[in-house]
């Protein structure tokens, strides 16, 4: 049987945490960025569990933010010393100033054998989305209990966060691909083993974030990513507007 959900999230911030354990940070310092990311996806989990799907996916966008900082000077000790003591010329000062910049972030780590910078851009850009006042963060389509698909009705994320024995676990499988893709980063920049299997990265599961995706003019499937200087390409408002004409109400 395969893993729930919340089994393979609880699996993945295990390994997280046995990383932090056994690895020898140098300097020192850098193993706070890499707390700092597992307590963001540690929040992600408790959010996600409360049914805070806005708040876990931007606690989830801010640990991957943290790891990739932290993996790249990881891999640069003399700037890690930098970043950790403010030390350098002006020429290293420029550099951490840059990596202030998530994108130069995703840019400098560069491509693995298993994800690019596109894969990161993507990945960040599905959980920024999530994490903004989109009607599709703040709202969410709901049917009466033994009602038919068509009394369906948008209506406010509930105060205290969704409920439901499907809404948890389908959240939850956003936040477990996220600490995979996590894990993944760290085994591809480190040369770590802390994936159970084989992974590898599938563009398609960005719809386990988003819950929105459409079939492309070639019949192949393509998650929605995000809305950002589109205005009404948010698959709520589509789906808002049907439910205010059916049901009378604006």
């Amino acid at each position: 049987m395969a893993p729930s959900p919340s089994q393979t999230v609880s699996k993945s911030l295990r390994a997280y945490r046995k990383f932090i354990e056994e690895t020898t940070f140098h300097p020192q310092f850098l193993r706070c960025l890499f707390v700092n990311a597992y307590n963001y996806f540690l929040s992600g989990k408790i959010l996600a569990e409360k049914g805070l799907i806005t708040q876990s996916c931007n606690c989830l966008r801010m640990g991957l933010e943290s790891e990739w900082l932290g993996l790249i000077l990881m891999k640069d000790p003399g700037l890690g010393m930098e970043w950790a003591f403010g030390l350098g010329d002006e020429a290293v000062l420029k550099r951490l100033k840059e990596l202030e910049k998530p994108y130069m972030i995703r840019k400098t780590l560069g491509d693995t054998s298993r994800i690019t910078i596109k894969d990161r851009g993507e990945i960040y850009a599905a959980l920024s989305d999530k994490s903004h006042t989109k009607l599709s963060s703040v709202a969410r389509s709901f049917i009466p209990p033994n009602a038919s698909p068509a009394d369906e009705f948008i209506e406010c994320i509930p105060m205290g966060g969704m409920r439901g024995k499907n809404n948890i676990p389908r959240i939850l499988r956003g936040t477990a691909t996220v600490l995979r893709f996590a894990l993944a980063e760290i085994e591809d920049g480190l040369g770590q083993r802390l994936l159970e299997g084989e992974w590898t990265w599938k563009r398609a599961d960005l719809v386990q974030i988003t819950e929105a995706g459409y079939k492309s003019e070639g019949g192949v499937f393509e998650p929605h990513i995000s809305s950002r200087g589109r205005p009404g390409a948010d698959p709520m408002q589509a789906a808002a507007l049907l439910s205010a004409i059916r049901h009378g109400k604006i």
